[in-house]
């Protein structure tokens, strides 16, 4: 049946496939989530420059930078992590298609950090 309204819920881009949520938990643990997914950093952007842009937005609990698991260097992506759910909305509202270090970032909603996820699958050696 064709629905005549468009649903409120945040619409995320960003998905989280090694969760293995099914979708109905996913889509339950975006809609109350404070975590927001900052992507297409620069390898050489600095924890404290996102620190900065971010905490324009409301007051951050926790910034989670992306690691190459062998290297430990920067990977090109963190979770950010507010005290608010409004705070994190401002951030996925105003700082989405923003520029960090001559790069447009990619702000998204995520469903919570959990650890080991700060290890991306970097190409970089």
């Amino acid at each position: 049946m064709a629905s005549l309204y468009e649903s409120l819920r945040p619409k995320s881009e960003y998905i989280d496939r090694r969760s293995r949520l099914p979708p109905e938990d996913y889509q339950r643990k975006l809609d109350t989530s404070t975590t927001v997914y900052v992507g297409n950093l620069s390898v050489y952007t600095k924890e404290e420059c996102i620190y900065e842009m971010f905490s324009k937005c409301g007051d951050i609990k926790k910034l989670i930078m992306g690691m190459n698991k062998r290297t430990y260097t920067p990977c090109g992506f963190c979770f950010v992590e507010y005290f608010s759910r409004e705070d994190a909305a401002y951030a996925v509202d105003s700082l989405s298609q923003a520029k960090l270090d001559d790069r447009v970032i990619r702000v998204d909603w995520d469903i919570g950090f959990v650890e080991g996820r700060q290890y991306g699958s970097c190409l970089l050696y």
